[in-house]
């Protein structure tokens, strides 16, 4: 009878031959044997179960193979070191095993919560997971027992979103810490978490959250199509699922949303989105994301309405001032200077009268100044990439003006858009697009550029979907409640109509 075959784990050509070649030997007649339901035969013996494991695994130096006698027969246990907590496995298997008082019962044996297989690949695929496998002389069942233990980061504060107000803790790299951290949040037992593994060479835990009765079931069902058509050798980051679930490639804008706080992730779930975790990253993706989601903090529903609804405000003018006041300055200054104050004329005059350069050139320079200070400065460490950032903006700046390359007035510009567009930075690819794009309509057709980059801007918004759901759809009667103003708590007793379906009511 043959070996049941090798789980592939993507392997190259070369390996898939090695394990077509172990797959094919054939154990000595004498061998005790003994057929699963699937029809494969699995062999009781722990010397076969040993070469077997050590070609499956090529005698890599990280996988324990631990072969020792008990007081009836040979045992084995296999497992991969860093990943499996040592001290647990020897006092949990290990002793009870060797222990004068073992009769040869195993289940009875192990001082801890496992789970039967009787499949080599499914073993194979446990002891990648970080489980333990223990093997028995003339078994043919395997023993997984869960004992997986790691390094990991605490659960800290996300940088990229800071609060002064709310819950301060932030996802992390383990995906099994994360889902935790949203059940503390919701807990209701309608919760559901659905597991997937993508990746043929990484093998990545994916995990869909979502809450039954809430989610929006056609966003549910497309989002389960989209990542059952990833075949791809690794998946490392959310970054990866996002790019191959987002149909948006080409737009500055995209349908799905990223966070790294479970309150936010738990409020959009609980809105009738579905969030997808990733083991290995603490960015956790939610779909459908709508363009107003950009102008929304979870600060937002903390404070007083009053407050929350002039901050929003705030973020909506920022996001206009950092997309089209360069192209707008520009199209001033070229086309309709007289549209300009005489006071403010006249300084704009005598500056730009110094500057070899015209006005989109200048604004077309400084931008790329500050998209390179930014860029060095979130590359660099954070103590030497704040520094170069100020002090390079500083002396770059004073020296450009001084040199009479650049005018004043436009680095007040350019500068007041830089600091604009930090207000919504998930908006910040949008943000450099379009004001690239304003700058250059701004520069050749004036006002009637921008006035016709404005039309395809909104062509283009109202165009673009996010998993069926158009993203401006956010303006019926209950969600204007929570758009550009916030309506007090007690007043927005329904959920987004835009993705909640079935369930809309949240309050009576």
């Amino acid at each position: 009878m043959e070996v049941i075959a090798i789980f592939e784990f993507g392997k190259t050509n070369d390996e898939k031959q090695q394990s077509d070649s172990i797959s094919q030997q054939k154990p000595d007649a004498k061998s005790n044997t003994k057929a699963n339901d699937d029809g494969k035969n699995v062999s009781s013996k722990i010397s076969e179960y040993e070469a077997l494991l050590k070609k499956i695994f090529f005698n890599s130096s990280d996988v324990i193979i631990d072969v020792f006698e008990t007081q009836k027969d040979k045992a084995m246990i296999v497992y991969i070191d860093g990943l499996t907590d040592k001290d647990i496995t020897d006092r949990d298997i290990i002793k009870p095993l060797k222990s004068p008082d073992f009769k040869g019962d195993i289940a009875y044996a192990i001082k801890a919560r496992y789970k039967i297989v009787n499949d080599i690949s499914e073993s194979v695929t446990e002891i990648v997971n970080g489980n333990v496998a223990v093997f028995y002389e003339n078994s043919n069942e395997i023993f997984v027992v869960d004992f997986k233990q790691w390094d990991k980061r605490s659960v800290e504060p996300p940088d990229s979103e800071t609060v002064t107000r709310g819950p301060k803790e932030g996802f992390t790299e383990n995906i099994r810490t994360n889902t935790v951290l949203i059940r503390r949040k919701i807990r209701n037992p309608a919760l559901i978490f659905e597991n997937m593994t993508l990746g043929r060479q990484t093998n990545t835990q994916v995990s869909l959250v979502y809450v039954n009765g809430i989610v929006n079931q056609d966003v549910l069902k497309e989002l389960k199509l989209r990542l059952s058509q990833i075949d791809v050798d690794s998946i490392l980051e959310s970054g990866h699922i996002e790019q191959f679930i987002d149909h948006n490639t080409f737009s500055p804008v995209s349908g799905v949303g990223v966070t790294q706080k479970p309150d936010i992730a738990a409020a959009r779930i609980l809105e009738g989105r579905v969030g997808v975790l990733c083991d290995g990253t603490p960015h956790v993706l939610t779909v459908p994301e709508l363009f107003i989601d950009n102008l929304h903090t979870s600060e937002d529903y903390y404070s007083r309405t009053l407050q929350s609804t002039i901050i929003r405000m705030l973020r909506v003018i920022g996001l206009f001032i950092g997309t089209l006041l360069p192209g707008l300055s520009v199209a001033f200054m070229t086309y309709n200077p007289e549209t300009i104050p005489p006071v403010f004329l006249t300084q704009l005059i005598n500056s730009t009268q110094k500057t070899p350069l015209p006005a989109a050139a200048e604004a077309f320079f400084l931008i790329l100044m500050f998209e390179l200070l930014r860029e060095s400065g979130t590359r660099m460490p954070k103590t030497i990439g704040s520094a170069i950032t100020i002090v390079g903006s500083l002396i770059i700046g004073e020296a450009a003006v001084n040199a009479s390359i650049v005018g004043a007035p436009m680095v007040i510009i350019i500068a007041l858009t830089a600091v604009s567009s930090f207000i919504v930075p998930s908006l910040a690819e949008f943000i450099l697009i379009y004001r690239l794009f304003f700058l250059l309509l701004g520069a050749t057709m004036g006002l009637v550029g921008i006035g016709t980059g404005m039309v395809i801007m909104l062509a283009q918004l109202i165009s673009t979907e996010s998993f069926g759901i158009p993203i401006l759809s956010s303006f019926s009667k209950n969600e204007m409640k929570d758009s550009v103003l916030r309506f007090p708590l007690w007043s927005m007793k329904s959920r987004p109509t835009s993705i909640a379906k079935d369930n809309v009511r949240k309050m009576k």
